[in-house]
C-alpha cells in the first residue's frame, strides 16, 4: 500500500483514468514499491541503475506516424533514468480487450511498409472478404457468389454473412481455397510483425513510441510483467504453437493468435481490423 492509501493497482488504474492530473501521485505511488521498480529493472534493462526514474503517464498521445500523419502511441508510461536507460510501457487495465483497430487498407499499407514489398493481391481480397463492409467494393463478386453456395449448404451462416456484410473463414476457404490459403499463409508468416504492431508499434515512426514491456494491471496486483522482446522471440521460435487459426464458432468469424485473436469491427459499415490481447495467453508464451 502506498502513502496515499491507494494499492498499486488502484494508482495505476487512477492515473489511467485521470492523466496527467495525477502523474505526480502515480509516481509517488510507484516509487514506494522498490520491489516492483527492481521487478521492472531487472526485466528489461541491461545495467540496473542507481537512481530512481522520472515518470511520465500518459495513455492517449498523439505522436507522428510512419505515414506522415498521427497516430496513438502505444506507451502509456514512460520510465527514465538519470543513465539515460529508459522503459515505454503499455498498461492493460483488463485481462482481454482491444489492443489495435485499424482499417484494412491502413493494415496493408503498414505492412507493405514494414516487409518493404508489396502485399499479394490474393491477400488483399482474402482480408477484404474476411473483414467485409466497404472493404467488399471491390470483391462484390466474390462475396455474392459465396452467399448464394452458402445459402444452400450453410444457411445459418449465410444469413449471419449477409447481416454483417462480410464472409467467414469457411466460407472463404470452401468458395475461394486459393484465396484463403494464401491469406492464412500471409499471417501465419507474419504472426511476428503483426504482434509487434499490436503491442510495440503501432504506427508510430519513432522508436521513442514504441512500447518495451507490458503490464496488466489488475492482475495479481499489477505484478505481470511481459518482455515484449521476449515474447516475440518465443512466437519466432515455436512456430508451430503460435500458428495463426480460425475460431471454432460460427463458421470461424475469428482468427486466433497465439497472443489473443482478430475479429471484424463493424463502426457503421466502414469494418475495420480488431485485435485483441489475451492475459491467458500471453502468460503461457
Amino acid at each position: 500500500m502506498s502513502e496515499s492509501g491507494r494499492s498499486r493497482s488502484q494508482g495505476w488504474r487512477h492515473a489511467k483514468l485521470d492523466g496527467h492530473a495525477n502523474e505526480d501521485q502515480f509516481a509517488r505511488d510507484l516509487l514506494t514499491d522498490r520491489n516492483f521498480l527492481r521487478k521492472i529493472e531487472s526485466s528489461i534493462l541491461k545495467i540496473i541503475p542507481k537512481s530512481e526514474p522520472k515518470i511520465i503517464v500518459d495513455g492517449s498521445k498523439h505522436v507522428p506516424s510512419i505515414f506522415g500523419d498521427m497516430t496513438t502511441s502505444k506507451v502509456d508510461v514512460s520510465m527514465t533514468w538519470l543513465d539515460g536507460q529508459k522503459v515505454n510501457v503499455s498498461v492493460k487495465k483488463s485481462e482481454s480487450g482491444q489492443v489495435w483497430l485499424i482499417s484494412v487498407r491502413r493494415f496493408l499499407s503498414a505492412m507493405e511498409y514494414y516487409l518493404e514489398e508489396k502485399i499479394d493481391p490474393a491477400v488483399t481480397a482474402g482480408i477484404s472478404l474476411f473483414i467485409g463492409g466497404n472493404n467488399l467494393s471491390d470483391y462484390e463478386k466474390l462475396y455474392e457468389g459465396a452467399l448464394k453456395s452458402d445459402s444452400i449448404k450453410e444457411p445459418r451462416i449465410a444469413i449471419q454473412q449477409r447481416r454483417q456484410r462480410r464472409l467467414v473463414s469457411a466460407s472463404i476457404k470452401s468458395n475461394h481455397p486459393s484465396i484463403w490459403e494464401i491469406t492464412l499463409d500471409f499471417f501465419n508468416s507474419n504472426v511476428g510483425i503483426i504482434t509487434e504492431l499490436c503491442f510495440a508499434k503501432g504506427l508510430a515512426a519513432s522508436e521513442t513510441e514504441h512500447a518495451d514491456i507490458i503490464v496488466y494491471n489488475n492482475v495479481n496486483d499489477g505484478e505481470n510483467i511481459f518482455v515484449i522482446p521476449e515474447i516475440l522471440d518465443t512466437i519466432k521460435k515455436e512456430k508451430e504453437k503460435s500458428r495463426i487459426i480460425p475460431g471454432p464458432l460460427n463458421g470461424g468469424s475469428t482468427l486466433y493468435f497465439p497472443t489473443g485473436f482478430l475479429q471484424m469491427h463493424h463502426p457503421q459499415g466502414d469494418n475495420q481490423l480488431q485485435f485483441h490481447h489475451q492475459y491467458k495467453k500471453i502468460s503461457k508464451l
